[in-house]
C-alpha cells in the first residue's frame, strides 16, 4: 500500500507538470580548430608503386623500418593518389604546407630545388637523418631537442602501427616535391613509435 501512495504522489506530482515546457538553454562549445581530428577511412588496399622511383621510395623507408624491427610497409595506390594530388598541388601553387584536409592519413612532405636530381634515397634520407634527434619515449616526448616536431617525420615513417604507404614524386623546372600519405597515420599521442 505504501509503494502505491508513493507511485500516486509520483504520477500526481508528474501530471502537474507541463509536457511540453521550453527547456533549459542549449550550449554549445566550438571544437578547438587547432585539435587533429581523425577522420575513419577506408581500409588499407594492396597495390604495386607506379614507377621506379616510388619503388625506391618504399624500400627506403623499409629498409629503416627493419632497423628498429618495425614490419614492411604496403604499398596503397589510393594513398598514392592522394599524394600525388597533394604533391602536385604545392608544386603548381609554388607552395609547402600539409595538407589542410582531414583526410585521417599521416603525412610526411619533403622539397629540394638548386638545379639537381634528388634520389628517391637522398628525400627519404632526409626524415631519416632526424633520427639523430630521435628519444625512444612515449609520443610526444620523443626528441631531444624537447620539440616533436624535430623528428615527427622519421617517427611517421618507423610507426609500427602504420601498415601502408603510398607516395609521389612531383617536378617542375629545379623544384621536386615528395608527399607520402601513411594509414594507419603515427605520430599518436600516449604511444611509442616502436
Amino acid at each position: 500500500m505504501r509503494r502505491l501512495a508513493c507511485l500516486s504522489l509520483a504520477l500526481t506530482v508528474l501530471s502537474a507538470t507541463p509536457g511540453c515546457a521550453a527547456p533549459d538553454p542549449v550550449h554549445i562549445r566550438q571544437a578547438d580548430p587547432r585539435a587533429r581530428m581523425v577522420q575513419p577511412v577506408a581500409p588499407p588496399r594492396d597495390g604495386l608503386p607506379s614507377d621506379a622511383v616510388e619503388v625506391r621510395v618504399l624500400r627506403a623507408h623499409n629498409a629503416e623500418r627493419a632497423t628498429v624491427g618495425a614490419a614492411p610497409l604496403i604499398w596503397d595506390e589510393g594513398l598514392e593518389r592522394e599524394a600525388r594530388a597533394w604533391a602536385q598541388h604545392l608544386i603548381d601553387t609554388d607552395s609547402f604546407a600539409h595538407d589542410p584536409a582531414q583526410h585521417g592519413h599521416g603525412e610526411n612532405l619533403w622539397t629540394g630545388w638548386g638545379g639537381r636530381r634528388w634520389t628517391p634515397e637522398e628525400m627519404v634520407g632526409e626524415w631519416i637523418a632526424e633520427k639523430a634527434q630521435y628519444r625512444h619515449g612515449t609520443f610526444p616526448a620523443v626528441s631531444r631537442t624537447g620539440d616533436w616536431t624535430a623528428v615527427g617525420h622519421y617517427t611517421q615513417l618507423v610507426w609500427s602501427g602504420t601498415t601502408h604507404v603510398g607516395c609521389a614524386v612531383v617536378r617542375r623546372g629545379d623544384r621536386s616535391v615528395l608527399a607520402c600519405r601513411y594509414n594507419p597515420p603515427g605520430n599518436i599521442d600516449g604511444l611509442r613509435a616502436y
